[in-house]
């Protein structure tokens, strides 16, 4: 029991879990802290009103946005209160955590991503995540990979923004129809998109479209991936939970998919090749034809011989 009405959490390297919502007897916002194996909330850390999803770095400091303050409450592990409050953009909806420790945050109503180092009292840089400079776009979600990128969905202008490690602006943009609003990336840097139009969509490492998707309850809320490869999305209408196994999500790499098609187009139209290949299928191949005609002609050959001699001997 958390005593809080739950409505994000956050898993730290530990295993530590950090669970965030309003108090059920004052209905003010707090933290409660559950340490790994423990039935037992430790500890309960007061936060601002309307705190939104959190995000906990590998070193278990908790992030927590403030879309109704425009900043982010940074909370260094085993205290218990914010240490800073980091100015960001209007509306901070969602914050993910690098594994360096560096806390990328979607400003929803700026359309802006904002970069927070580790340790610091203030944003080193923001990134402009807009299409368009005359639409916010409505960034919400966002993870990073492997290698450092972070992938963003804006919701209204139905793309995902891919930012590389370190850059100061957008590399590149996946379209995703159907506003696009929570996202994970695997450890391979396979990128699962859930979307509002009710379909979860994968994207390949490396590629710049979205190559498949599988259909949802509606109201799709949140997804997770589990350690075995498997989706986990949870449906707010419908309050289930859908699991996607990773065998339905998995898709072969499109460069590995280019490849064998050039391949196996170099085997069919390779001249020298197809040559070779003839000129010795016809030795191979019509040998035994050729050595049965050659029989067949000395056998009725010496046939006949012996049908002319018989009549000569008879007359």
């Amino acid at each position: 029991m958390t005593g809080v009405n739950p409505k994000g959490m956050a898993l730290s390297a530990d295993g530590t879990l950090f669970v965030e919502g309003s108090a059920l007897d004052d209905q003010q916002e707090k933290l409660v802290v559950i340490p790994k194996g423990s039935s037992a909330v430790a500890r309960t850390i007061t936060l601002s009103a309307d705190a939104h999803l959190i995000a906990a770095g590998a070193d278990g400091t908790v992030f927590v946005p403030n879309p109704f303050l425009g900043t982010v409450s940074v909370i260094p592990p085993g205290a218990d209160a914010p240490s800073r409050e980091v100015a960001v953009g209007r509306t901070p909806k969602e914050v993910a955590v690098a594994q360096d420790g560096t806390a990328y945050v979607t400003n929803q109503d700026s359309g802006t991503v904002s970069v927070i180092a580790p340790g610091a009292g203030t944003v080193s840089r923001t990134i402009d995540v807009r299409k368009t400079p005359d639409s916010a776009g409505a960034p919400h979600g966002i993870a990073i990979g492997p290698d450092g990128t972070a992938y963003v969905t804006n919701i209204t202008s139905d793309d995902v923004a891919v930012i590389k490690a370190g850059a100061s602006a957008v590399a590149y943009r996946v379209p995703v129809p159907g506003g696009p609003k929570e996202i994970t990336v695997g450890p391979d840097s396979t990128v699962y998109v859930l979307f509002e139009a009710s379909s979860l969509s994968v994207i390949a490492p490396g590629e710049t479209s979205a190559r498949r998707g599988q259909p949802t309850l509606r109201n799709p809320g949140h997804l997770a991936l589990a350690p075995n490869g498997s989706v986990l999305v949870t449906n707010t209408a419908d309050k289930s939970v859908s699991v996607f196994p990773a065998q339905d999500l998995s898709i072969p790499a499109l460069a590995a998919v280019k490849a064998q098609a050039v391949q196996a187009q170099t085997k069919t139209t390779d001249p020298t090749a197809q040559a070779s290949s003839d000129h010795t299928g016809t030795n191979m191949s019509y040998l035994p034809v050729i050595v049965g005609t050659v029989g067949a002609a000395i056998l009725i050959g010496a046939a006949a011989l012996i049908l002319a001699s018989r009549r000569r001997r008879h007359s």
